[in-house]
């Protein structure tokens, strides 16, 4: 993929934060869950519940000036992810839309980064269009026509966390709300006096 601009999550971050969308500690532990092998940076916070799905796509679509698009208004042309890698697609929640000669265009889970997209142009041989997309509309169809029932993601969790690490995904929301909460309680009075 040649692009002007680098799609990547940090100035998602940036802005989520800068806005007070998502509180900046959560956001540190969805990109660092991200970057260890978890579900990508806009999944984590959608399933944890930290940002709407459809908010999200509409500030990485007023951030890189992208496309919007769901799968149900798309209906992907089945011809378009022959001879991809099927487990590459449900890690990365990214669903192949249509492919015109060399050109495949596909719809990102809100966001993909340059590495990931430029991995499957190099995986197939092909150029990327990304447009952007919603996170639960793409693991839905994803789920619905890439997986075998025995292979089926809970809960947008991809396949390969397991035991220990499947742990940790859940663990990692649990933590995140703790903090929020944790920010949330009220001082009592007599505390209050104390500070002043």
């Amino acid at each position: 993929m040649k692009s002007r601009q680098r799609l990547d999550y940090g100035r998602l971050a940036e802005v989520l934060a800068e806005r007070g969308i998502v509180d900046a500690r959560a956001i540190q532990d969805a990109l660092q869950f991200s970057l260890r092998g978890g579900p990508s940076f806009p999944e984590a916070l959608v399933t944890a519940n930290l940002v709407a799905d459809w908010e999200l796509s509409r500030l990485v679509c007023e951030i890189y000036g992208l496309a919007f698009l769901t799968v149900e208004l798309a209906d992907p042309d089945p011809k378009a992810g022959q001879g991809l890698d099927t487990a590459f697609l449900l890690k990365e929640c990214i669903v192949p839309l249509s492919r015109h000669g060399t050109v495949l265009t596909v719809l990102m889970p809100s966001l993909s980064t340059t590495e990931i997209l430029d991995a499957l142009a190099t995986k197939s041989g092909l150029s990327i269009l990304p447009i952007c997309g919603t996170v639960r509309s793409n693991r839905q169809w994803l789920e619905s026509k890439l997986s075998s029932p025995a292979s089926a993601l809970p809960s947008g969790m991809p396949s390969e966390l397991t035991g220990a690490e499947a742990s940790d995904w859940s663990n990692l929301f649990d933590e995140a709300d703790a903090a929020v909460l944790l920010d949330l309680k009220a001082v009592p009075l007599d505390e209050q006096t104390d500070v002043l």
